[in-house]
């Protein structure tokens, strides 16, 4: 059975407000993650935002679950081939299919790959372990 959480909530401290941000990510970053919503929804994410006198927010920090399962900082990139990023090790390597059971697609350099490699995908494409989609 799929668990739901969803966190709101107003802190007096910036640093309050940080460490529930900071948890939020570490759990998300071990989490199992297996539906991340349809397509174009944005969903799995946190931010800590300063509010203004206005009502208005100002954000300071964003993370947000990929389209891969992996969480990333910033904005979430929407697009069913989002821009490729550079991964810094096994945690946030491309797999060889998305949340939604489809191969896994990047844009790079304006064109569009799919990982060949299989789980674990840590280069960039054109180099190796992608091939560009109009050749899959």
């Amino acid at each position: 059975m799929p668990y739901v959480a969803i966190v709101h909530a107003t802190f007096d401290s910036k640093a309050d407000a940080d460490h529930i941000y900071d948890q939020a990510k570490a759990v998300a970053t071990t989490a199992s993650v297996t539906n991340i919503g349809t397509e174009q929804e944005r969903t799995s994410h946190a931010y800590v935002a300063e509010e203004q006198s206005d009502g208005s927010q100002v954000i300071d920090r964003e993370w947000h679950i990929d389209l891969f399962g992996i969480v990333r900082e910033g904005e979430p990139d929407l697009k069913d081939a989002p821009d490729w990023i550079q991964p810094e090790g096994s945690h946030d390597a491309y797999p060889a299919q998305n949340v939604r059971g489809k191969p896994s697609r990047v844009t790079h350099k304006g064109d569009v790959w799919v990982n060949t490699h299989g789980d674990g995908n840590v280069w960039e494409p054109g180099a190796s372990g992608w091939t560009l989609e109009e050749e899959v």
